[in-house]
């Protein structure tokens, strides 16, 4: 396979990048130490401290530790850049676009695959969803995407990223609404198609990660599913047509299986699921390749727990 790459070619990569890194730390640490030498210097020289009164000395003692810790800083991000990206950046591009997909496709029932580091959903894509507060366009992102089949049904993965803007103290912050991922599959039941949107929100988490929601709050006759879920729906009838009983207990289950924040939305024919998680495809420089294999496996068991509980054959 050309776009082949075996485990140990990956870790000899990781292991020349984290031998630079550790080259910068020592370096970094030499260089800190400098500054604050010069700095010890420049306080203790004749016209220096002891000349100044104790407010002054204090706000001259400020402004050495200041100067140091900007300068120290201003190293570390140089000689990161000079030394330690190049061989990093090659270490991550073939983790993820050659390696990741070796995994998965190993997997059997995966099929058809491919995977984008910098493509996403759109911004778009999440507003019409509707799974997740889609935030503020400008500062929007999504990255990871993983288009393919898994047992015959469609999907694209992709990790998301929204934010708003919030007022505090007369100052504007940029506050994260949603970090995860968000998962379309196509054709979630051979049958059935929604008729407009039914949104489905975890209660204990709905208001971290809601947006816009359809008009009619819905009922069901699951206690046990009303409890822990709150429904919105575009059309009521339609939203009775598409959770039967046994999808209600499919969403319970899968629920129970992610075991964290997620979201689940039905549109026409497809389904749409969004958890908060971890990033996918993450290359950690610290940790061995073969150890980050499970982690890859983890990401695909997502896209499989999706299809296997929630989608109807």
């Amino acid at each position: 396979m050309e776009n082949f790459i075996s485990v140990e070619q990956l870790e000899k990569m990781r292991q020349k990048a984290k031998i630079f890194e550790k080259v910068v730390i020592v370096l970094f640490i030499a260089m800190a130490l400098l500054y604050i030498w010069l700095g010890y210097t420049l306080a203790m020289q004749d016209n220096g401290i002891s000349t100044l009164s104790t407010g002054e000395s204090i706000i001259f003692i400020t402004e050495i530790v200041f100067g140091v810790a900007v300068l120290s800083a201003g190293t570390f991000l140089i000689l990161w850049l000079i030394i330690v990206k190049r061989p990093y950046d090659k270490f991550n591009s073939n983790f993820k676009s050659r390696y990741v997909l070796q995994v998965i496709g190993a997997i059997k029932g995966f099929a058809q695959l491919q995977y984008i580091p910098k493509g996403g959903f759109t911004w778009d894509d999440v507003r019409n969803a509707a799974a997740v507060n889609c935030g503020e366009k400008k500062y929007y992102d999504s990255e990871d995407l993983l288009i393919g089949e898994y047992e015959n049904i469609r999907f694209k993965i992709s990790d998301v990223t929204t934010y708003k803007t919030v007022k505090r103290h007369k100052r504007k912050h940029i506050e994260e609404i949603f970090s995860g991922q968000m998962i379309c599959i196509t054709q979630f039941d051979d049958i059935k198609n929604s008729n407009g949107h039914i949104q489905i929100f975890e209660k204990k988490y709905m208001s971290n990660m809601i947006g816009w929601k359809a008009e009619h709050e819905m009922h069901t006759e699951n206690e046990s599913f009303n409890n822990r879920f709150s429904v919105y729906a575009s059309d009521e009838h339609n939203a009775y047509y598409i959770l039967t009983p046994q999808r209600m207990e499919k969403i319970m289950r899968f629920a129970d299986a992610i075991d964290g924040q997620v979201s689940t939305v039905f549109i026409d024919n497809k389904l749409f699921v969004a958890v908060k998680r971890d990033s996918m495809f993450d290359a950690n420089i610290n940790e061995p390749v073969a150890n980050q294999t499970t982690k890859i496996k983890e990401d695909a068991n997502f896209i499989q727990k999706a299809k296997e509980i929630l989608v109807e054959q």
